[in-house]
């Protein structure tokens, strides 16, 4: 069969499968009809097809030489996106030795093999059954395809504002809350697949998670057009930036209310969780060894946290700082006192579960100002950005510290542009440099440590520095 006629038989067919699903009238045939009146129905669960269905060569399985990014989007997923081994990973020695510590320590817990656990599952399967050797495919990113798998290929489609559930990914905020369901963790699923990686998961040997949008995409193949780079609809590095971060941090306060409200559980047949847990706070307050020498006069002149993990009290926990970091100096004043607020308040009465209706505050807040955020930080030139970006560090907290230079090196690329910017990407390298954990010798083995622990402070301000006068020099 020749392309053209290839691609009308399919769309004919799969044409057929939603006016069956659909019924004449449009509604899903699940769906009872109900009396006029009524309580509106539950809809049923939109269907996941698979990989398969983006995998004809007249959709998204195009060689990728020679085509657009979108046209070899399956290609790339399957021949170069980590994503397609992450249920393959479940059959290896450190998953099924997770299992076995974590039954260990709570009898309660499935000792199910990891490929079958579905505290496992749920982020490392897109499907379970016999699709989930597929990994984590299509529709855990662009949403389950059975409404919209035809839609999406006909004339005028959409993505922003579709109601078939196809997800705008080209939306940073979207997108940094999408993925953050795994890579942040979320509520499980309506079959009691989880997602969420807790504290005694990663005691277990889990590695912890750690997200960044513009990271994540910079890491991934690309199967996009990369609209940021490219400024179109006047988009730039900035709105992936900020708005990315926001959305992280909703997702990150959606985890905590559903962490809040599980363990404030008392019902009948109720298991309470477990308060505080402590992915909510910061790892490496407890698990570094503390830097004790930091020569404040080095650094006298950035503001630096004087109760952060460098001095902070003992049983004092700091909030996710990886999470926190840049947010307020993003957002409108308003939105950032009713964030400074509720962190204060947590950190200070750690042991007890936040109220819902104070984090509801906060994710609210983080939403309706998003656009707000990105728009009043594109009327600030990217010399007072850079500034503001390395005044507002505590530069005694890693975790900051990473998301501080990420903004910096964001900053750079917009001003690569129109400038030679060799010299700060050299120095942003070095910055990298003094970020990575150390390697080290276990028994005769090397190995990379899984926390900061010989992190000089002082020596990287002075990195940053030089970067942030860098950028000033150029952008006047």
């Amino acid at each position: 069969m020749d392309r053209p006629r290839g691609i009308l038989f399919f769309v004919i067919i799969a044409g057929l499968a939603m006016l069956l699903a659909y019924g004449v009238s449009g509604r899903r045939a699940s769906e009872p009809v109900g009396d006029a009146g009524s309580a509106r129905s539950v809809a049923a669960p939109r269907a996941v097809l698979g990989a398969g269905g983006c995998a004809t060569a007249g959709c998204h399985a195009a060689p990728i030489e020679g085509h657009l990014p979108w046209e070899s989007a399956y290609t790339v997923w399957a021949t170069h996106d980590r994503h397609t081994r992450a249920y393959e990973v479940l059959r290896e020695p450190l998953a099924q030795q997770i299992i076995t510590l974590l039954s260990a320590r709570d009898p309660s817990h499935s000792l199910s093999p990891a490929h079958e656990n579905k505290s496992c599952l749920g982020c490392h399967t897109t499907v379970q059954g016999a699709r989930a050797s597929e990994g984590v495919s299509c529709e855990s990113c662009h949403g389950p395809a059975g409404d919209w798998l035809v839609a999406h290929t006909l004339p005028g489609w959409q993505t922003r504002g579709n109601s078939l559930g196809m997800v705008d990914l080209a939306d940073p905020y979207i997108c940094a809350t999408q993925c953050g369901q795994c890579h942040i963790g979320a509520p499980p699923a309506a079959d009691g697949a989880l997602y969420e990686v807790s504290h005694d998961m990663i005691a277990a040997g889990h590695p912890r998670l750690v997200f960044n949008l513009r990271s994540f995409k910079q890491g991934e193949p690309p199967h996009w057009r990369d609209r940021f780079a490219a400024g179109d609809g006047g988009l730039d590095v900035l709105d992936e930036v900020v708005l990315g971060r926001l959305g992280a941090l909703d997702a990150y306060l959606a985890k905590i209310e559903f962490q809040a409200a599980r363990a404030m559980k008392t019902g009948a047949g109720d298991q309470a969780g477990v308060w505080p847990e402590f992915t909510a706070f910061d790892c490496y307050g407890c698990h570094r060894q503390a830097i004790a020498q930091i020569d404040h006069a080095q650094i006298d002149h950035i503001p630096v946290d004087r109760s952060a993990t460098a001095t902070r009290p003992l049983g004092r926990l700091r909030l996710e700082p990886m999470r926190w970091a840049l947010t307020e100096e993003l957002l409108p004043e308003d939105a950032a006192r009713t964030l400074a607020a509720f962190r204060t308040d947590v950190e200070a009465t750690w042991w007890q579960p936040p109220r819902p209706e104070a984090i509801e505050a906060c994710r609210q807040a983080v939403k309706t100002a998003q656009y707000l955020a990105s728009d009043r930080l594109k009327t600030i030139p990217d010399n007072q950005l850079a500034r503001l970006a390395l005044e507002s560090l505590n530069v005694a907290n890693w975790d900051e510290v990473v998301i501080g230079a990420k903004a910096l090196n964001a900053l750079t690329d917009r001003l690569a542009t129109h400038e030679d910017v060799t010299e700060i990407r050299q120095r942003l390298a070095a910055v990298r440099t003094m970020l990575e954990f150390p390697e080290g010798e276990v028994g005769g083995r090397k190995v990379r440590f899984d926390s900061p622990h010989d992190y000089d402070p002082a020596a990287v301000r002075l990195e940053l520095e030089a970067i942030v006068r860098a950028i000033e020099s150029r952008d006047r």
